[in-house]
């Protein structure tokens, strides 16, 4: 295929740069387009949901002072003759029942037929309110037993079988037969003040249009949009529709059917409001969700506000129409624009393009001998010409000191990777010797000489772990540290031992060890690395740690890795020290007493091991109080990007 010409090239580039924008610009613009409309209509149905819950509220207020007012110029003792008057403000005040108990709850008046009497109502948490001389109001959930009590019809308005709906949390009941009802009661005091009585009243919810059809006009001014409800209110008893004005599909109110088992979970058992978009019958509705409570804190349903998504679509739409074509406009007039560009520059800088090519394919002996038709084009190709001259003359200079110091680099890892593993093996029987006196095998020892033992092997331990980490950065340098993976169980093959052989360290400080992993914890890595790594970072801890303070491991898998931490308490890493912690020969000095001795090497090989496994390393830290530095390791043996 042949290739482009650098005209052609600059306008691709420039055209694709354009579109490219142009597409970003547009994406971002329909997305930010529709992020506003769509957060303007969740805001408009969280404050219309708020609204209903004012409507639903002051239905419960008002209902509490009527009875209230009702209460005070009730005298139990002329109940007869009141039984006109109460049946009337039953009907006044649009309730569906209204009765009158006594002093110890037990009913002796109530106004809906068959107006039967003698049952005890002081079980019910409003009226024991109102016996104790509160006035009390909310919405509670009636047995159908009791509905049949309080009046003839209410039972079987509250009976409301089940309709199978798709999405819904299985229920083993067929159908609903208690009601919910809002409920308000007052207490009924003698002329001296003592209460002897209560009256309460309250409001079937179930099959209770009349209420929700006026919450909805209350709150949506306008009704349709496009021969469809703008809005919707339900009010559910436990999951179950009873009062709504959501239509199915053969126009019938849509009593029966529940809520989806989503808005189940989040609203009835988690007790959270639940706002999003759903798909009602037939329509998408923004739809917002909050839970009903008893006087008791107990969930016992769902008050439900839906607006017509397809309106806020629509706004949408119409903005995005006005929107794309100054947008598509503007990119035309930049294409062109890039196109002549273009044209211009090809041709002064054919020539050049050609000795570009040329140089960028090795070439540096090769020079532009056309001479220019015009000043600046001139000068340009005499700086080109010394550009590969000096690029030449600093190549060749570049690849004999490269070698030079490969040359010198080969013998230094050499002899260090010499001397540490002969001084390892003295050091080694030192070691042991030391060891072996402390153990008293060469007789018992006074106190002052086990201290110098103390010493001894105290030093003696650091200098083997300097050594360690020299022979480590000899294998890093000669690139021969290499991972063996294999399935490794770290609580069992990597941390214990490590945390069992820095047990003294740890108990010399007082400081304690919390593990936070799985068990089992297993992974795929190379366990000596995994071993190294862990000691390295647990010993940092130990040693920056505070002496008394708290050393955490915590482990776990997360997005496709395993992830693992070491935190400690202590003094922490200055900011200013966080970018350069894992290069060679950095020691931290955290500002405090005198610096911690080391060989400044432990973080530059674990980061090593850790990369060399495929995974990443960092630090955190709030300066003066923590530390923690993490590591993560691909899964499978995929390497992390």
């Amino acid at each position: 295929m042949r290739p482009l010409t650098f005209r052609r090239k600059v306008f691709l580039y420039f055209s694709s740069a354009v579109l490219l924008i142009g597409a970003f610009m547009a994406l971002l613009g329909t997305r930010m387009i529709s992020s506003t409309v769509r957060r303007e209509a969740q805001d408009r149905v969280t404050m219309d949901l708020r609204s209903a819950r004012h409507v639903y509220n002051s239905r419960i207020e008002t209902m509490r002072l009527s009875l209230e007012l009702l209460g005070e110029s009730i005298d139990l003792n002329r109940i007869d003759r009141l039984a006109e008057r109460l049946e009337r403000k039953m009907e006044e005040l649009g309730l569906d029942f209204l009765s009158v108990c006594d002093r110890n709850g037990r009913v002796i008046f109530r106004a809906r037929p068959p107006h039967l009497t003698g049952d005890d109502r002081s079980s019910n948490p409003l009226i024991r309110r109102a016996l104790n001389g509160e006035l009390a109001g909310g919405t509670v959930i009636l047995p159908r037993e009791v509905l049949q009590r309080e009046g003839e019809g209410l039972a079987e308005r509250a009976y409301i079988e089940f309709i199978p709906t798709p999405k819904a949390k299985p229920r083993p009941e067929k159908a609903e037969t208690s009601g919910m009802c809002l409920m308000a009661a007052a207490p009924i005091r003698s002329p001296e003040g003592r209460v002897t009585g209560a009256i309460y009243g309250g409001i079937l919810l179930n099959r209770n249009f009349k209420l929700v059809d006026e919450i909805r006009d209350i709150i949506f001014k306008e009704r349709w949009y496009k021969g469809k409800e703008l809005g919707t209110v339900t009010i559910f008893q436990w999951d179950v529709r009873i009062a709504t004005n959501v239509l199915r599909g053969d126009g019938e109110r849509a009593i029966g059917t529940r809520v989806s088992e989503e808005v189940y979970n989040c609203v009835l058992l988690h007790r959270k409001p639940w706002l999003e978009r759903a798909f009602v019958v037939h329509d998408w509705y923004i739809s917002a969700y909050e839970p009903i409570f008893d006087p008791r804190g107990k969930v016992i349903g769902i008050l439900y506000v839906g607006i017509l998504e397809q309106k806020y679509n629509d706004i949408r739409n119409r903005i995005l129409l006005n929107f794309f074509p100054p947008l598509g406009a503007g990119i035309l007039i930049v294409l062109a624009f890039s196109y002549l560009l273009s044209h211009d520059l090809s041709l002064p800088m054919r020539k050049l393009v050609l000795g570009t090519e040329r140089i960028a394919s090795g070439d540096l002996d090769y020079r532009i001998e056309e001479r220019a038709g015009f000043a600046e084009m001139k000068q340009l190709m005499d700086h080109f010409n010394q550009m590969a001259q000096a690029l030449k003359e600093r190549e060749e200079q570049l690849e004999r000191t490269n070698e030079e110091l490969r040359s010198v680099n080969r013998n230094y890892m050499e002899m260090l990777g010499f001397v540490s593993h002969e001084i390892k093996n003295a050091l080694g029987n030192m070691l042991m010797s030391a060891y072996n006196l402390k153990e008293g095998y060469a007789g018992e020892l006074n106190e002052v000489q086990g201290r110098m033992v103390d010493i001894i092997l105290r030093n003696g331990e650091r200098l083997k772990d300097m050594i360690k980490n020299y022979l480590d950065l000899s294998r890093i340098e000669k690139g021969e540290l290499e991972a063996h993976k294999r399935e490794v169980e770290f609580n069992e093959e990597v941390l214990r031992p490590v945390v069992e052989e820095l047990k003294g360290q740890m108990e010399s400080k007082g400081m304690r060890l919390t593990v936070q992993t799985p068990e089992p914890f297993k992974l795929i890595a190379d366990p000596d690395m995994l071993r190294t790594i862990m000691d390295n970072l647990i010993s940092n801890a130990i040693k920056y740690g505070r002496e008394g303070g708290e050393i955490k491991v915590i482990g776990a898998e997360e997005d496709g890795r395993w992830r693992i931490s070491v935190w400690n308490e202590g003094e922490g890493i200055p900011p200013d020290q966080l970018p350069r912690l894992f290069n060679k020969f950095t020691r931290l000095d955290t500002g405090g007493s005198r610096r911690k001795s080391g060989s400044g090497l432990g973080l530059f090989i674990t980061r090593e091991m850790v990369e060399k496994q495929g995974g990443k390393i960092w630090a955190e830290s709030e300066y003066g109080k923590w530390a923690m530095f993490t590591f993560t390791l691909p899964k499978e043996g995929r390497d992390e990007a």
